[in-house]
């Protein structure tokens, strides 16, 4: 099963898609976590609205405060995305990412680092990776921003208020394939290389996901940990993207 996925995503990966300029988690081929399927992983082009699924947007007021995580997790979770990108040895990756603007996506720049080709899959279907807009020069920021031909109707929302030792936070990524998959804890501490220190899970998989407040606010991109498993893990800060270039205030 592990060989045919791979073939499968390959063949969708190199005929199926444009390529895009350049373009994932190292997973060692962990899609038989998920399966994958010529049938159930279909190209879509185009402008595409996202799903409704019954999700309302986060509103603009205070009221996303009073919000329990499940409440939350249910509006915010389809914003969150899966990336599969094949390297010049054929080796198939999968990653995390997230949508700030309508067609504008976030991983982890070692998610679609040394790619050839990669998409992203939503719902069971694919989307091209169209542009690189930017992506970090230096190991510690760690992030990319690029275009995709999906255009999304309620991007996630980018918290203005700099976090602070003891919030608690929660995180959605793709764990080994496992799609939007939630997991929570506390900020331990800010590290000197523009990293937030959690406790919250983040597994191989996850990488390139958001990280929130209690808000539903985005206030990074997960990005590693120390062993799997391990309370010792970090994201991303944010504000060092410094979106509004692409997406205004």
């Amino acid at each position: 099963m592990k060989i045919q996925l791979s073939i499968i995503v390959f063949l969708i990966l190199t005929i199926s898609c444009k390529r895009p300029n350049r373009s994932s988690d190292r997973t060692n081929n962990s899609l038989k976590k998920e399966k994958v399927t010529r049938g159930n992983l279909k190209q879509t082009r185009g402008r595409k609205q996202s799903p409704n699924n019954d999700v309302t947007n986060i509103e603009e007021d205070n009221t996303s405060e009073n919000k329990s995580i499940s409440d939350l997790f249910l509006e915010l979770q389809s914003e969150v995305f899966l990336v599969y990108s094949i390297d010049n040895f054929e080796k198939i990756s999968q990653g995390s990412g997230f949508f700030v603007g309508p067609a504008i996506g976030v991983t982890n720049n070692h998610v679609l680092e040394n790619s050839k080709n990669a998409v992203i899959s939503i719902n069971n279907e694919v989307y091209e990776i169209s542009e690189i807009l930017d992506r970090s020069e230096s190991v510690d920021k760690d992030y990319i921003i690029f275009k995709t031909n999906y255009i999304t109707s309620s991007p996630l929302k980018i918290a203005n208020n700099k976090a602070r030792i003891g919030d608690d936070i929660f995180a959605i990524g793709s764990p080994q394939g496992l799609t939007n998959s939630l997991t929570k804890g506390t900020i331990s501490g800010f590290r000197d290389n523009h990293r937030i220190q959690i406790d919250a899970t983040i597994d191989h998989g996850s990488s390139g996901g958001p990280l929130f407040n209690q808000k539903g606010e985005v206030i990074g991109i997960t990005t590693s940990g120390l062993g799997t498993g391990s309370e010792l893990n970090f994201a991303v800060d944010i504000q060092v993207l410094n979106l509004d270039r692409f997406i205004g205030n």
